[in-house]
């Protein structure tokens, strides 16, 4: 039967992102894209030093680069500020959801044909960025909407991977060896065999998450202020920017300008059109009754 009630969103985060969520509920959802004129708003965590396939924390370091010389926040804000800010071009992370040649680019990139992914060509991108600040800190609120700690995650994730690898050698030893009277497969039917793997070769499987949004690390507020202060190589970007804007090349693009590499840790979507952070529902305040509650605000 028809739904009780149809449900949409303006527009989804990155895995490891958090914020703000608009979503739209019966009527509503046709009214999604009048409600969401204007600007986004991000704050976003940044590490120098290394690059990764997904250009966050979630991909495989694919480069590292000394980054000493970067020596302040300052030196990096008198950059960052009048390099970034405006009418900008910018390609596209090869993890994301953009179409070429029909095909949405993250799906090219998991589909196992590492060939089809590093020749694919991602068109560059006219975008605007409003305004860009260089900070060293995250306030209370974006914290407690679930910043990933780019440093735990990646330890977290070598110690789970180093398990993964003993556990598998440990379990190859133990097996017994194969027989040597194994009976050979008639020609007809090893070409079947053989047809079906090179038909399975290239199948594409998605990467698994090694935590969920209970276990994933992040950055825990300091109980003597309201604010969290980091120290290089980490920072903070807090970016005002219109649709189709990517943080992760920005921080990328960022390594590059200094003259190292650099990776957004985390991710948090503080504004969308009028919509902010403050405003919105926490996972443990989706009930009917806030749900309503909030909708009535914008009415």
């Amino acid at each position: 039967g028809k739904p009780v009630m149809k449900v949409g969103h303006g527009g989804t985060l990155d895995p490891l992102a958090s914020g703000v969520l608009v979503l739209g509920i019966g009527k509503g959802t046709s009214k999604l894209q009048s409600y969401l004129e204007g600007d986004k708003q991000y704050t976003a965590m940044v590490e120098l030093g290394y690059e990764t396939t997904t250009l966050d924390a979630e991909g495989e370091i694919v480069k590292t680069m000394d980054w000493n010389h970067v020596t302040s926040i300052d030196s990096i804000r008198e950059m960052v500020v009048p390099k970034f800010t405006g009418k900008i071009q910018q390609v596209p992370p090869l993890y994301s959801a953009i179409r070429v040649d029909g095909k949405r680019l993250y799906e090219i990139a998991r589909g196992g044909d590492e060939k089809e992914a590093q020749d694919v060509e991602i068109p560059m991108r006219d975008v605007e960025v409003y305004k860009v600040e260089v900070e060293n800190t995250l306030s209370e609120s974006v914290i407690q909407s679930g910043v990933v700690d780019g440093k735990k995650y990646k330890e977290a994730v070598q110690e789970m991977e180093a398990a993964a690898a003993a556990a598998a050698a440990e379990k190859a030893a133990a097996a017994p060896p194969p027989a040597e009277d194994v009976q050979e497969l008639n020609d007809d039917t090893a070409g079947k065999k053989r047809k079906k793997r090179r038909g399975n070769k290239n199948k594409g499987t998605k990467k698994k998450s090694f935590f969920d949004e209970s276990t994933v690390p992040t950055v825990q507020c300091d109980s003597s202020t309201d604010t969290t202060s980091f120290e290089l190589p980490l920072f903070t970007l807090n970016v005002s920017c219109g649709g189709g804007t990517y943080i992760r090349s920005i921080v990328r693009d960022i390594g590059y300008e200094m003259d190292t590499v650099a990776t957004m840790t985390g991710l948090v979507r503080t504004k969308q059109g009028p919509f902010l952070l403050e405003d919105a529902l926490r996972k443990e305040d989706w009930n009917a009754d806030k749900i309503y509650e909030a909708m009535t605000k914008i009415e």
